[in-house]
């Protein structure tokens, strides 16, 4: 083996960056993943330089000759189908390009009546043990692998799909698992603001519209300032940048309305509203600022026991069911239904504490509410609306938030 050195991929809007080395293989040049960091890539390369002088490194990288029929390898026959008018409409079209690009890191030349159960089984055991890739990203792969071989099966390119049904089944997945290794963290309101005041300042409106929004990564990169209401303070998130394939609208605070105003890509009238200096496009890949930003601020990360960016719309989600009602909640957070909305209400002992408190202040603790003041009061419905219609007042560490007949306002004190 020839070693051509570690190349670095820069990130595009199908994957983030990663590194691979060109490496000769029995007089063929092939290029290999070598991993998302580049320790990870220098330590698989010295794991190979290993193998290499003791003659197994085939037997590792296990490579697979091609056919004399291209549209029979997987690599070539998953191109097709993905790019076909049917799958481009799908709601997970984006989502199939991401699992696509993994499944063709182990199974790109292999002849599509090659694959079995067995190598299918070692590629769901090497992601989740090696590359940690969470459970609900593996049965995502597995599922588009079993649907591109039903695709074949129909097209009578194989004769049947060899992985069909559960003969490799899909990996448990704990419905809140993202939500408890969040509220494990036990993450303070000093927390995130000490993130977001050592965060790189292209990332400080990033990190405050996710937090406050619950706006996914994905929509926040591809809003254009044509999509942006500064006089209404909104942000129009269009149906092809939505998750839902939904068109949806989010307020914005007057403080975040300024600091979108002082960006460079306003003021230089770019197109899109985060823009790399570098290329002049759009930014497409905030990862590794994320990451450093959460290690200068001491918060943990990874997605077994820490932190990652998709996290903070969940932070997002856990503040805004305290603060309005669950409908209100769900519009915001681009839900299709209220139901999902639900796994954020999570009550603490605290929570509950100061619900009590609260409670008790406004019917006791307010000289103009008197204690006897139902003495006399008929117990008619119509004597218990004051109870119903209370203004209720909510505080938080950030700010203070207050619901009533008006609407929702929420002033945010990052």
């Amino acid at each position: 083996m020839k070693d051509r050195s570690i190349e670095f991929v820069p990130a595009t809007d199908k994957t983030r960056a990663f590194y691979r080395s060109e490496i000769t293989l029995n007089y063929r040049r092939i290029r290999k993943f070598l991993g998302w960091t580049k320790t990870e890539a220098r330590e698989k390369l010295a794991t190979w330089r290993i193998a290499a002088k003791r003659g197994d490194l085939e037997k590792i990288l296990n490579p697979r000759k091609k056919t004399d029929e291209d549209s029979e390898r997987f690599g070539v026959y998953a191109r097709s189908v993905l790019d076909s008018a049917e799958w481009k409409a799908k709601r997970s079209a984006d989502r199939n390009e991401v699992s696509l690009l993994h499944l063709n890191q182990e199974f790109k030349d292999y002849r599509l009546s090659d694959i079995k159960s067995a190598p299918v089984r070692q590629y769901v055991t090497y992601r989740i043990e090696k590359e940690s890739a969470a459970p609900a990203t593996t049965n995502r792969e597995l599922s588009l692998l079993k649907s591109i071989l039903n695709v074949a099966e129909a097209d009578e390119i194989i004769p049947s799909n060899p992985i069909r049904g559960r003969r490799v089944k899909k990996q448990p997945e704990e419905i809140y698992q993202r939500e408890n290794i969040i509220l494990k963290l036990n993450l303070s309101d000093d927390d995130l603001r000490r993130l977001i005041d050592l965060a790189p300042d292209y990332m400080k409106p990033i990190l405050k519209l996710a937090l406050t929004t619950g706006m996914r990564l994905n929509e926040m990169l591809k809003t254009k300032w044509r999509d942006v209401d500064f006089e209404k303070r909104m942000i129009r998130i269009p149906a092809e940048n939505a998750k839902s394939k939904k068109e949806r609208v989010v307020p914005i605070n007057r403080i975040l309305c300024e600091e979108l105003k002082d960006l460079d890509s306003f003021k230089k009238k770019n197109e899109y509203v985060f823009v790399n200096p570098e290329t002049g496009g759009r930014r497409k890949y905030v990862q590794d600022a994320f990451f450093a930003s959460c290690k200068a601020a001491k918060i943990p990360t990874g997605r077994k026991e820490g932190l990652v960016f998709h996290d903070l719309r969940h932070i997002a989600a856990f503040n805004l069911v305290k603060v309005t009602d669950i409908v209100t909640a769900s519009k915001i957070l681009g839900h299709s239904d209220v139901k999902m909305t639900m796994r954020y209400c999570h009550s603490t002992e605290k929570d509950k504490i100061e619900a009590v408190e609260k409670v008790a202040e406004k019917l006791f603790g307010d000289a103009n509410f008197p204690v006897n003041h139902l003495e006399g009061v008929t117990k008619d419905k119509e004597a218990l609306t004051p109870f119903v219609n209370l203004d209720m007042q909510y505080s938080s560490r950030e700010g203070m938030a207050s619901g009533g007949a008006s609407g929702l306002q929420i002033q945010y004190g990052f």
